[in-house]
């Protein structure tokens, strides 16, 4: 979206942009809105000349067609029919009309919930789909509170903007719709309902622009939020256990007392709007009277019908005005979110192999370096990993462990030299085919919040081929005694973390997990540096186990 605000620009910048993302659904539903104002604008049309076709007794009656201006066309259609024009043959032809503009009704609305759940849908599972190809060096230069920002506020945020601007559409429409009658009815309101929405936007566009930069303020105060609150879990124990957390609070509420500001500001944009909205289409409606009834020299008789329609017109252009600044108030999460998506889009990680992943005799890391700018982190490395082989990375802190780990499974690239399996590169594989041979144990053990069973098997229906694979990992990782001990064995939660149970049985539920993945190459990154002497030793009789049946690397900084 372009910087700078006007209601045209963003009006058809943002229609573009539904267009792109609805397709077919957005016009259905622009059909659906143009008929159905259609239908609203004729029936209240021709509710009056009607009426006045007839006497109160209901006997038929002439009229002055001149009181209708080419709206006489409508009377003259039915009686080109054989419509005799009486008092039971105008609310039959009212009933008929507004019933059926009640079932198209119905089909509008429906369908712009569909379509609003179609956005969302679409919306979010971009979003999932840019977070899947983001690189990891990518990755680590984005904040993640952005993104979980995007996924939720902002995309709520979305939502609410577009129904209102669906909103908008119909009252676009709908004030198209009585002008083209008021102008069919008497050309002077027409060129009145133009005048008065010259003033309306004259009146409200100031405050529009700075209802968009509010909403655009209080985006960036959600990332920095959301940013934060996932930093305070992240870190609640350090943080409790030092007090730093009454300091770190500070930042929290000074962010929550930004977003109240902001709020308050855009609640009293929409405040002034709501109150003067009346006002101004008392002061145009009188207006109009005094110009037909003083200037023009119309009575009042004459002129009922197009001051019905122009007063019509005008409700939509205040209802236009009103869910239009709606829309404002929300645009701010549109920028936000597509701003998001294009910076994960920059980020992407190229997947340029074709190759399904396999090597049957080693792996050779040929004069690897890497560097960041002008620091050199890994310089001129070369290493031969025989197939089904295990070899250990020992050395301090900061030595490049855990980065030449990383340039093995290609989360990193090198910035010279190259990676073979067997005599192929490791870039003519497709990645996802390499990494899903991949397994990975870091210092810091994965556990999702869900059941044992769904942590090893990752999901998958419990079959009995699966159930049977699972107990059989489990026993090859010690975890059985532990398992059949709990009250609800394999279905029991871990919590938040795996903060129901000890480290080293979240360490060996991960491990648990890579050996049912059935990889073909295991990393150990510090697997266990992070428990006790004698979770250690079951870990290692673990590994011991697994010796020649994978391809493993132990990283750690002891012997």
């Amino acid at each position: 979206m372009k910087p700078g605000f006007s209601i045209k620009s963003e009006f058809w910048s943002y229609f573009k942009y539904l267009l792109g993302i609805l397709k077919d659904k957005f016009v259905i539903s622009i059909v659906l809105s143009i008929a159905v104002s259609f239908l609203d604008g004729i029936g209240l049309a021709m509710f009056m000349p009607l009426l006045q076709s007839v006497s109160d007794d209901g006997s038929s009656v002439a009229f002055s067609s001149t009181s209708l201006g080419k709206l006489h066309i409508f009377t003259d259609a039915l009686q080109g029919i054989g419509l005799q024009l009486n008092l039971v043959s105008i609310l039959g032809v009212l009933i008929v009309l507004f019933s059926f503009k009640g079932i198209l009704r119905f089909l509008q609305l429906f369908f712009q919930v569909k379509m609003l759940q179609h956005y969302m849908k679409t919306v979010q599972i971009d979003m999932t789909n840019h977070i899947q190809n983001l690189s990891y060096e990518g990755f680590l230069t984005i904040d993640a509170g952005k993104i979980q920002n995007s996924l939720t506020t902002e995309v709520n945020r979305m939502r609410n903007g577009i129904m209102h601007y669906l909103l908008s559409t119909q009252s676009v429409i709908m004030l198209l719709c009585y002008m083209l009658l008021a102008y069919s009815a008497n050309w002077r309101f027409a060129l009145l309902v133009s005048f008065g929405a010259i003033i309306s936007s004259v009146v409200f566009k100031r405050i529009f622009s700075r209802t968009k930069k509010a909403s655009t303020s209080l985006s960036k105060e959600g990332n920095r939020f959301n940013s934060y609150i996932l930093q305070a879990v992240h870190y609640f124990k350090y943080l409790k256990s030092t007090n730093y957390f009454s300091f770190y609070s500070k930042k929290l509420k000074s962010t929550i007392q930004e977003t109240e500001h902001l709020n308050k500001k855009i609640g009293f944009y929409q405040s002034i709007t709501s109150s003067v909205r009346e006002p101004v289409l008392i002061v145009v409606v009188s207006l109009v009277i005094l110009l037909q009834v003083k200037i023009f020299g119309s009575g009042l008789s004459t002129i009922m019908l197009s001051l019905l329609l122009f007063y019509r017109a005008l409700i939509y252009l205040l209802s236009l005005q009103a869910s239009w600044q709606s829309f404002i108030q929300n645009i701010g999460a549109f920028e936000s979110f597509n701003s998001t998506l294009a910076t994960m889009k920059n980020l992407e990680e190229k997947n340029t192999g074709t190759l399904p992943f396999e090597f049957n005799q080693k792996i050779q890391l040929k004069n690897i370096t890497l560097q960041y700018g002008s620091k050199v982190i890994i310089n001129d490395i070369s290493i031969d990993i025989p197939k089904n082989k295990t070899i250990a990375l020992v050395g301090e802190s900061g030595s490049g462990k855990t980065t030449l780990a990383n340039l093995t499974t290609s989360i990193l690239k090198p910035t010279k030299g190259i990676i073979y399996f067997d005599d192929k590169e490791s870039t003519q594989f497709d990645l996802n085919s390499y990494r899903s041979k991949i397994g990975y144990i870091s210092q810091e053990p994965v556990i999702f919040n869900d059941t044992i069973f769904n942590n090893i098997t990752f999901w998958q229906e419990p079959t009995p081929q699966v159930k049977e694979r699972f107990w059989m990992i489990v026993e090859l990782t010690h975890l059985g005694d532990f398992i059949k001990g709990l009250k609800h064995k394999e279905d029991t939660r871990l919590g938040d973390h795996g903060i129901l149970i000890s480290g080293g049985q979240k360490q060996r539920i991960s491990i648990a997990r890579e050996l049912f993945k059935n990889v073909e190459l295991l990393i150990l990154d510090e697997a266990t540096s992070s428990v006790d002497s004698e979770t250690e030793a079951i870990i290692q009789k673990n590994i011991d186990n697994l010796h020649g049946n994978f391809t493993i690397i132990i990283i750690a900084h002891r012997l």
